[in-house]
């Protein structure tokens, strides 16, 4: 019988905006880190719906067969607004679906 994990990551930072985005053959980077009050996030919550996933943050763009490997239901965090803006994930090479991810930026 498949473990269902889950996990609730909350109270250093504040839960400011969010978006979903379909992760697909080509690269994508997040794009709603601001608030309205033209802050940047400092960190991200990122859960992996659907298929697997390739991410890299080092300012360089992940490809389907490079980059850390994550799969669906796995939450990533990422901290640090430089990090945050080079978020780049793609979809795995051996995945046949799209990937959906879910993103909350906190302030």
């Amino acid at each position: 019988m498949p473990v269902n994990k889950q996990n609730i990551i909350a109270g250093l930072f504040d839960a400011g905006t969010y978006e979903s985005i379909t992760v697909s053959t080509t690269s994508k980077s997040l794009s709603n880190y601001t608030d309205s009050d033209g802050n940047l996030a400092k960190r991200v919550v990122i859960t992996i719906e659907s298929a697997q996933i390739r991410i890299r943050w080092d300012g360089v763009e992940a490809t389907g067969t490079e980059g850390h490997l994550n799969n669906p239901f796995t939450t990533i965090v990422i901290v640090g607004t430089d990090n945050i803006k080079n978020f780049r994930p793609i979809r795995n090479s051996t995945a046949t679906v799209d990937a959906k991810i879910r993103c909350t930026y906190e302030y």
